[in-house]
């Protein structure tokens, strides 16, 4: 204290004409108009300067309540556009699968699933779906989407099944060419998720380039007419016997999503009266 006290004794003209210059400013201001104004101006600017950066100092501060506030409202958000784009999905589906059954495959059934896990890059690739036996998905029922066919259910349990894609070496389709009465197996060799082969086309086939082929309706998994690709090319097989044509599929495996799995209403009774011959 006796420091500061010395400080301002030593220092008391300084002190003293501060405090004149003060004052002096004082009656300039408050009985002159215009410096009066400019002051009034110059002060409500630095006033307003200060509240400023206060507030940009509170925002900041403020930053992360905000960004909560705004990562709640997407999610919102968001929860809204799957809601929007399950009922878009649904109205989809049902209009497919009306499309279906006006074209008289009412032996048939029909039901919606999406992929959960799929692989596209081994040997023997898989796909798992969010439907089991609990919504009456069963071994041996086909699979499709809007682009064409994509494969056979081969397990399935409460909630959750697994199938066999076109991309799987154990996969056999049967199949024919549209418009003809060719019908062969297709087979996939591996390698490339794009094409796959019909084998064992008969030397008297009709066929060419650009053709489509279909699911031939002569199993007890698929309705007829399902599309599955087009031919690329042909050549003949390795004994000459017959024609093996290169399928460009339409399915994309690397992007799919939602499927449709299809159910024959006789199909046990079919494999029963089948086997019943085969035993004999």
């Amino acid at each position: 204290m006796q420091t500061l006290l010395n400080f301002i004794v030593k220092h008391n003209h300084w002190f003293l004409f501060l405090l004149l210059e003060g004052i002096g400013v004082m009656l300039i201001v408050q009985f002159n108009n215009y410096q009066s104004a400019t002051a009034f101006t110059s002060a409500n600017r630095a006033v307003g300067g200060v509240f400023a950066t206060i507030s940009d100092i509170n925002s900041y501060f403020n930053l992360k309540n905000e960004n909560e506030k705004l990562l709640q409202h997407n999610r919102e958000l968001n929860e809204l556009v799957e809601q929007l784009n399950d009922k878009l999905s649904l109205a989809a589906d049902s209009s497919t699968i009306a499309t279906l059954t006006q074209k008289g495959e009412r032996g048939f059934t029909y039901n919606t699933a999406t992929v959960v896990n799929n692989s596209i890059n081994r040997v023997n690739n898989y796909i798992t779906l969010d439907k089991g036996t609990a919504d009456g998905v069963l071994p041996e029922m086909g699979i499709f989407c809007d682009q064409g066919v994509v494969g056979i259910i081969y397990t399935a349990s409460q909630h959750y099944s697994v199938a066999i894609p076109l991309l799987n070496s154990k996969s056999n389709i049967s199949c024919r060419i549209k418009g003809s009465d060719s019908f062969s197996t297709l087979q996939w060799r591996g390698g490339d998720t794009m094409h796959s082969y019909l084998v064992d086309l008969p030397r008297y086939s009709r066929l060419g380039q650009g053709d489509t082929v279909v699911t031939s309706g002569f199993s007890s998994i698929f309705p007829k007419d399902i599309p599955i690709g087009t031919i690329e090319t042909i050549e003949d097989s390795a004994d000459g016997m017959f024609y093996c044509a290169k399928i460009r599929l339409f399915t994309d495996f690397s992007t799919l999503d939602r499927v449709y799995i299809v159910g024959n209403k006789g199909y046990e009774e079919q494999k029963a009266l089948e086997k019943s011959i085969n035993d004999k």
